[in-house]
């Protein structure tokens, strides 16, 4: 016998729900893929917010084929590069500590840093990384520990891994 299911009450409990208080920035981000694959890990595991650099985004199919309708619960929003240091700034202002992806020479190591509850996660371009002139405006630089011979992982994953990271300390804190 085959049941139908109402998943609306819990949709609805959920979009109530406080959201933590943890901003991704994809401003840099290109790639559609990568960017459905953020929307779909930031929504999943309950981010306040995720900026990409146009919400033109939502309507395009393979950001959608990814994304799996997180879409439609996600909070985004709209920052473009040349508006994105103000943001940052405003956010700062707000108690966020910013934090960067990026290996660098005053980067930590993703294991051994503790997450402040209100936190802002800044991506890079692909390939290229977070544009050294937005390097000073970060409170923290994380990397990702590698031990294979390819120094670096898709944009998408740094993302999700580092996503998963804070939640996994904020469930150990609660």
């Amino acid at each position: 016998m085959l049941t139908e299911l109402d998943f609306s009450v819990g949709r609805d409990a959920m979009r109530e729900k406080p959201r933590n208080p943890l901003i991704i920035v994809a401003t840099f981000v290109s790639r559609i893929p990568n960017l459905g694959g953020l929307c779909r890990t930031a929504e999943i595991f309950n981010a306040e917010c995720l900026v990409v650099s146009s919400l033109k985004v939502k309507s395009d199919p393979e950001f959608l084929a990814t994304a799996v309708t997180a879409d439609r619960w996600m909070p985004m929003a709209e920052v473009g590069e040349h508006d994105l240091r103000n943001y940052l700034e405003s956010k700062k202002a707000d108690g966020y500590c910013l934090v960067g992806i990026e290996q660098a020479t005053r980067s930590v190591s993703l294991e051994t840093f503790k997450f402040p509850r209100k936190c802002v996660v800044l991506l890079g371009k692909e390939r290229e990384g977070v544009p050294a002139d937005f390097l000073p405006l970060l409170d923290h630089i994380l990397e990702i520990p590698q031990l294979g011979l390819i120094r670096s992982l898709n944009v998408h994953v740094s993302g999700a891994l580092t996503i998963w990271e804070y939640t996994r300390q904020t469930l150990l804190d609660s």
